[in-house]
């Protein structure tokens, strides 16, 4: 988990090409407006949006953190919540064809617990768990299984592999070495193009790697920021990447272009070392655990076009017709405002 910080005033080195323009005014938009309340649950860690219903991973209040996860379904016309668990270290959802994925971690590879280093699969209906299954065992430190789904297939990063997985019964479909620890996944909206942050084996480096989503076959690579500090978290559009990083003192942006992961420049905003990236139906989305806020972004520039406070907002996912985030105190849903779009 990244180390949260305050936000500072100066700059700091990284490996990114943001430019050093002074940072935009941020215009102040409205409280987030609910269409169907909020749903108090506990810390929220990820979130994943079908056409029918919203999957919120928590921490129940008063849990002990990764060892007591739930997994809330809000369904999305009549704001109904179902939850399910405990599942004992999740860490990230994703969803397709009826199917919800968890990835879960190995807090502790010396004595894993029953049920670490796996993906669980469970019906998107009801929360029934379908199936469970082991990952291979590698190294000897902490491993964060990242799950991301795009219609009939399932991408885990895990390690210092990547697999594709039939969605349905979580077949093998293909995998393959990505050359360091994998620290986020993220599939463009076609399903063609799988990007994969990476954190060098050393700890020295951090980069993305495009890859066929089909075949797993690297397409392009670039060097970017992170590297031992949780590493580069990324978020896909239909012709770009976005990529968030921690650099020990401050949050910093990144945008790439899909054919070849060259960077294009953005204006330099100030985050704090939580920042997190998400694109959303064209939409460009930032939170901020540190300063605990949402910013929508221009798609291009990555200037703020809008900010609301939300406390410790950290997640922020859904479609063209409706955003859900989650924070320290649950799960919201959030009116498309113009400006974002």
């Amino acid at each position: 988990m990244l180390l949260l910080c305050s936000l500072l005033l100066a700059s700091c080195a990284s490996g990114g090409t943001s430019t050093t323009s002074p940072p935009p005014t941020p215009s102040t938009g409205p409280t987030p407006v609910s269409f169907a309340g909020h749903w108090t649950l506990g810390p929220v860690d990820d979130i994943a949006v079908s056409p029918e219903a919203a999957f919120v991973l928590y921490s129940p209040a008063g849990s002990n953190g990764d060892q007591a996860h739930g997994l809330a379904r809000v369904d999305r016309k009549s704001g109904t919540v179902l939850t399910a668990g405990p599942f004992p270290d999740a860490m990230n959802v994703a969803v397709s064809q009826g199917v919800v994925w968890i990835g879960n971690t190995n807090p502790d590879p010396g004595a894993p617990a029953a049920g670490s280093s796996t993906v669980v699969a469970a019906d998107a209906g009801n929360l029934a768990v379908r199936q469970q299954l082991t990952l291979p065992a590698e190294g000897h430190s902490t491993r964060i299984a990242h799950v991301t789904a795009n219609g009939d297939s399932l991408w885990v990063g895990y390690g210092t592999n990547i697999f594709r997985l039939a969605v349905r019964d979580g077949r093998t479909l293909s995998s393959a070495a990505v050359g360091g620890v994998a620290t986020s996944v993220s599939i463009d909206p076609a399903g063609r193009r799988l990007y994969v942050g990476i954190n060098g084996v050393a700890g020295t480096s951090a980069s993305i790697i495009e890859m066929d989503a089909a075949t797993l076959k690297p397409l392009a690579t670039s060097t970017t920021g992170g590297a031992d500090l949780g590493g580069p978290q990324l978020s896909a559009g239909a012709q770009d990447v976005w990529v968030a990083f921690a650099t020990g003192m401050l949050g910093q942006v990144e945008h790439h272009q899909a054919a070849d992961l060259a960077s294009v420049p953005v204006v330099y905003v100030p985050h704090s070392n939580g920042v997190r990236i998400f694109v959303i139906a064209g939409m460009v989305w930032v939170t901020d655990l540190g300063a605990g806020g949402l910013e929508c972004l221009d798609q291009q520039t990555g200037a703020i076009r809008a900010f609301w406070s939300s406390p410790r907002a950290g997640v922020i996912a859904g479609d063209g017709s409706e955003l859900y985030y989650g924070d320290l105190n649950g799960a919201g849903s959030l009116e498309i405002d113009s400006r974002c779009q």
